[in-house]
C-alpha cells in the first residue's frame, strides 16, 4: 500500500467540507434539543419519534449539501492537467 500525501488544495477542500458539516451538525443538534426542552409536558412517543426522525433526516442531508457545493470540477481538471505535464 502506498503512502498517501495530500497537497495543499486537497487539504483545503477537506477542511472546508469538515468545517461546514461540523457547524451544521451542531446547529441541528442544538435546535433539536431546544425543541425537546421547550416541551412543557412529557412528549408523546409519536411526537418524540417524529422530532428525532426529522433531526436524523437533516443530519443525513448535510453531507450531500456540502459535497455538491464544493468546486470539485475545477480541482479535478487541475489534477488532469498536472498529469499531462509530467
Amino acid at each position: 500500500m502506498s503512502k498517501v500525501t495530500f497537497e495543499e488544495d486537497e487539504l483545503a477542500v477537506v477542511a472546508l467540507f469538515q468545517e461546514n458539516t461540523r457547524k451544521d451538525t451542531i446547529d441541528i443538534l442544538k435546535d433539536t434539543l431546544e425543541a425537546l426542552e421547550e416541551t412543557k409536558e412529557d412528549p408523546l412517543e409519536d411526537d418524540l419519534l417524529e422530532t428525532i426522525a426529522s433531526a436524523i433526516s437533516k443530519l443525513q442531508m448535510i453531507e450531500d449539501k456540502y459535497y455538491y457545493s464544493l468546486d470539485l470540477n475545477r480541482y479535478l481538471n487541475n489534477l488532469e492537467d498536472d498529469a499531462y505535464e509530467e
